[in-house]
């Protein structure tokens, strides 16, 4: 049985820099699973082959929930990336932390170290940004690239005007000591490339001797001896297999497979686990539990304007144009990501952080939610922290069983509520003057939705997920946590999780960064090192 010293099971944001911090000692022996293959693909690199990724037969695992009663009993898709680099190699390449009081909840919650103060640090410690620079939210010479776009759609200024319009605040920086407003998103783009995990973390140190890499491996389960960790069984092309850690397993597989494994390896709700002829090692009532995730929804207008980005005749010649610029030289509109521009907001003034985000769609979407041909413009609008709550299970041992997703979206029916808000509110700002030389019809939710009950039933029919599922290995002191504030495994020993399903709640924004942030703190925590002062006053 080969011996390690750490394996990290899951390649993904989280698992790259985990690889990248444990290795950095060569006494340590390390070893990072990936079920999924290399990150070789050309369309991984094109920042707005996005639009490919999203339904890649091998590079996305495609899964869908249960059919979801409160949206038309409709299955509802969530991509996740099957390649190493996680979903970093495959998702929008926004690089947003969100609300600094996200985190002060969670160390409000009994979660000791994890306010905004505290993972503030190890956000600089990732960051190299191209366009800030060094400044107290900010940070030059870490391994994640983070720059402004080569362009922004022309969309970007029209929507700014109209905010403003509506007394709406503009903000130069979501990541900056202002969150609410409308601005430019920063991404993670390297020199015309998609700047992922892998990219930033594992490629620089994959040749390090004491750093062993596998694909297309499934980790079946953690193998575990009186409660502890003490390796995992994989099953990949050569067969099953066992690799022992001497010291820790760490699962860094994500929000959908990480409680999926911990489930196959006896940790969970008891009955659960019988019904699948699992023995029951840990009786964890929480693993699978307290699924989130950003629920959207759109307001989309068609245009003859040719300012908004799509496919017609007469656009040809300048798309070839584009091709061309990005093959010689990584520059134009390959570069961008589709999703570049967008504000935070408050529906409500006494709230003390904004609950809805919207996306500026610079381009026309068709009701299947892919790039249509023509031209057009709108507004997603997202629920920033949903009341809803789902959970992940098995539907049997079997490794290459898909799990059973059931977010349980709009089950609380506040979360109708706001989406109806903020579809609203996305109407008021694309009827202000400022859209005038662009406008078209709207053609989603469309004239005809025109009282609160139609929008209700156009968003039931039409709501679909932000691609950001968190919580279902909570973090926590309370019975329905799974890792402790050290993300260590409630009782056992040798175990931890570290990736995004350990959020005990969900953050107001993308969740890529927020996950290399914690990769980054669960490094120091497993070598033993202090964490990094606390930031004071920001």
């Amino acid at each position: 049985m080969d011996s390690y010293d750490y394996i990290i099971v899951g390649a993904g944001s989280a698992g790259c820099v985990l690889a990248n911090r444990l290795s950095e000692d060569p006494s340590n022996r390390v070893c990072l699973i990936e079920a999924g293959p290399r990150d070789w693909h050309p369309l991984i690199r094109i920042p707005l082959a996005i639009t490919r990724l999203m339904h890649h037969k091998v590079l996305n695992w495609r899964f869908n929930t249960e059919k979801q009663a409160n949206a038309n009993n409709r299955p509802i898709y969530i991509p996740r990336g099957r390649a190493i680099g996680g979903s970093s190699s495959i998702n929008g390449m926004v690089y947003m932390r969100g609300h600094r009081l996200d985190y002060d909840d969670w160390a409000k919650a009994g979660n000791e170290g994890w306010s905004y103060g505290e993972v503030l640090p190890y956000f600089l410690r990732a960051e190299n940004n191209e366009e800030w620079g060094d400044t107290p939210y900010h940070r030059k010479g870490g391994p994640l690239t983070v720059t402004n776009c080569q362009s922004y759609t022309p969309l970007g200024e029209i929507l700014f005007e109209a905010a403003q319009s509506l007394q709406m605040p503009l903000t130069p920086d979501f990541n900056a000591a202002q969150q609410e407003g409308f601005g430019k998103r920063q991404v993670t783009v390297k020199d015309g490339e998609r700047e992922s995990a892998a990219t930033a973390y594992l490629h620089p140190v994959k040749h390090r001797p004491n750093l062993t890499v596998l694909t297309g491996c499934l980790v079946d389960k953690v193998i575990i001896e009186d409660r502890k960790a003490t390796g995992v069984e994989i099953v990949g092309a050569s067969g099953r297999r066992r690799l022992a850690a001497r010291k820790e397993v760490i699962v860094s597989a994500g929000t959908i497979a990480s409680p999926a494994l911990l489930l196959r390896s006896g940790i969970g709700p008891g009955a659960e686990l019988k019904r699948h002829g699992i023995d029951v090692v840990v009786d964890r009532p929480g693993v699978g539990r307290n699924l989130q995730d950003h629920l959207i929804t759109s307001v989309q207008h068609k245009t003859d304007s040719r300012v908004p980005y799509g496919i017609t005749i007469d656009k040809l010649p300048w798309v070839a144009l584009q091709v061309i610029q990005y093959a010689l030289f990584r520059k134009g509109m390959l570069t961008n990501p589709m999703l570049h521009v967008g504000g935070f907001v408050r529906t409500a003034p006494t709230l003390d952080r904004p609950d809805i985000q919207f996306l500026l769609l610079p381009a026309y979407r068709s009701p299947a939610g892919t790039n249509g041909i023509g031209h057009g413009y709108g507004l997603s609008i997202m629920v920033l922290r949903p009341k809803s709550r789902g959970a992940v299970t098995i539907r049997s041992a079997d490794p290459s069983a898909s799990p059973v997703i059931d977010p349980h979206f709009l089950e609380d029916a506040q979360d109708m509520e706001l989406l109806l808000n903020g579809v609203k509110l996305g109407r008021r700002i694309l009827a202000t003057p400022a859209w005038d030389s662009v406008r078209g019809p709207e053609t989603r939710p469309g004239p005809e939705a025109a009282t609160d009950d139609a929008l209700r039933a156009y968003i039931r029919n039409s709501c679909s997920t932000a691609f950001h599922p968190v919580g279902t290995c909570k973090m926590g002191t309370d019975d329905m946590a799974v890792v402790d504030p050290r993300l260590q495994v409630h009782g056992m020993s040798g175990l931890r999780v570290v990736d995004a399903s350990i959020m005990p709640s969900l953050i107001g924004g993308n969740t890529a960064a927020p996950a290399v942030m914690i990769g980054e703190k669960a490094s120091d925590m497993i070598l033993g090192r202090k964490p990094l002062p606390p930031m004071v006053g920001v």
